[in-house]
């Protein structure tokens, strides 16, 4: 019987060893590897080998570098507004289509067609669209009578027009997520609720809403985690342009490694960004649990 039991556990380990031997090689090395030449300064197309530098990397970005914080302002900008911009719309969507009516699941299937598409193709779509001079969009406008927008070229106009691409692609998400939590709720809550003479708005605030609160706190916490990552919209359609107004943290972190060759700091910048969403995660959760206690 002791031998059996020992070989059932290593059946276990054999089949768990290949999903931990990936889990070292591409997650953990990988950390273990860019923290240690974060404490490095290494120019890889000039220095054949880094040197040790300590923490200056991070008191560099900490302390010496503004544009570190510019990018870290927008992107932190960039993430509040969408994400709650997406939560609402996410949210009325959810509780229109919730009700039955004719042609439902034809709206149902629209409105997700947006996050099906991969964000790069998005991001070049959308700045086609909103080119200053032959974009659909502007074209439409003057064809109303109203004035061209310098959608991707004013620094004032820039990152919101980053921001409504978003939206776009990500409210189905949101949608999606409380369409299901909708679908779930008890109808015997509602029906005792008309009973006693409550309207749509009393049932939506009251009932709805508690019900729901732990998936909206989970759903916002995966949106802004992943919104953080801003990259692909940022390449795509503005370039971090004009100047520096739509440089995300990501952006940035791509310029130092990829187009510097600064392993060194690349790899620094990247740390403070993962402790950084360490600290938004926490956060989250904690309100997280909050919430659900409450």
């Amino acid at each position: 019987m002791a031998a059996a039991s020992i070989g059932r556990k290593n059946v276990k380990w054999a089949f768990l060893l290949p999903a931990l031997v990936y889990l070292m090689l591409m997650a953990i090395l990988p950390l273990v590897w860019t923290l240690s030449l974060s404490l490095t300064k290494w120019h890889a197309n000039i220095m054949p080998r880094p040197e040790w530098v300590g923490l200056d990397n991070y008191k560099y970005f900490l302390f010496e570098n503004p544009r570190f914080w510019h990018a870290l302002g927008f992107t932190s900008m960039y993430v509040g507004i969408s994400v709650t911009g997406e939560l609402i719309l996410g949210l009325i969507l959810a509780f229109l289509l919730s009700h039955k009516f004719k042609g439902r699941n034809f709206f149902r299937v629209i409105y997700l067609i947006p996050m099906a598409c991969p964000p790069i193709a998005v991001a070049f779509l959308w700045r086609m669209m909103l080119h200053p001079d032959i974009g659909v969009i502007n074209t439409m406008l003057k064809f109303i009578g109203l004035s061209a927008v310098k959608w991707t070229t004013s620094a004032n106009m820039a990152p919101f027009t980053i921001i409504m691409v978003d939206i776009w692609e990500w409210t189905p998400f949101m949608f999606l997520a409380l369409l299901a939590a909708f679908q779930s709720l008890p109808v015997e809550l509602y029906q005792a609720a008309a009973v006693d003479g409550a309207n749509s708005w009393q049932m939506f605030t009251n009932i709805t809403l508690p019900l729901v609160a732990p998936v909206i706190v989970t759903i916002s916490l995966i949106r802004a985690i992943d919104a953080f990552k801003l990259f692909e919209l940022v390449f795509g359609i503005t370039g971090a342009g004009p100047g520096s107004s739509t440089e995300s943290l990501s952006f940035y972190i791509y310029i130092i490694g990829m187009k510097w060759f600064k392993l060194g700091r690349g790899s620094a910048a990247s740390w403070l960004f993962l402790i950084i969403l360490l600290i938004l995660a926490l956060v989250l959760i904690s309100r997280f649990k909050k919430v659900k206690t409450e």
